[in-house]
């Protein structure tokens, strides 16, 4: 009696792990993995962010979309782990900043990265 006891006992507790373990898997977009957010979606809460008007709105999105495909390209074709990727990177979204820059100007730009970067602070406090 006691050994079926015992294997009984044992399997319960082999079947509650297995069940726990199996509920501890992060939800989609939380598994270390950013998730991009679209040019369209990005330029409407660039757009919230710094209030732009409706022509304003559409040319960033479409800086957006142009250098979407050119960051795509720059991932696949040089690794993480080679020594000039930040400066290469740095270079590509230098050039992005600039074209922003030129369509709605300094103040308001400089306006955006504030706000970045205090939503930055916020992600590293909270986590």
């Amino acid at each position: 009696m006691k050994k079926y006891l015992k294997l009984f006992l044992a399997s319960v507790l082999f079947i509650s792990m297995s069940a726990t373990a199996q509920q501890q898997t992060p939800p989609q977009g939380q598994n270390g993995v950013r998730q991009q957010l679209s040019a369209k979606e990005r330029a409407q809460n660039f757009a919230k962010d710094v209030s732009l008007t409706d022509a304003d709105k559409a040319k960033v999105e479409a800086v957006y979309a142009k250098n979407d495909t050119i960051f795509t390209k720059f991932r696949t074709e040089v690794s993480r782990d080679s020594p000039d990727f930040r400066e290469k990177f740095k270079a590509l979204r230098d050039a992005q900043d600039a074209e922003l820059i030129g369509i709605i100007g300094k103040e308001k730009f400089e306006a955006f990265q504030k706000l970045q970067a205090e939503r930055r602070q916020k992600r590293m406090n909270n986590n």
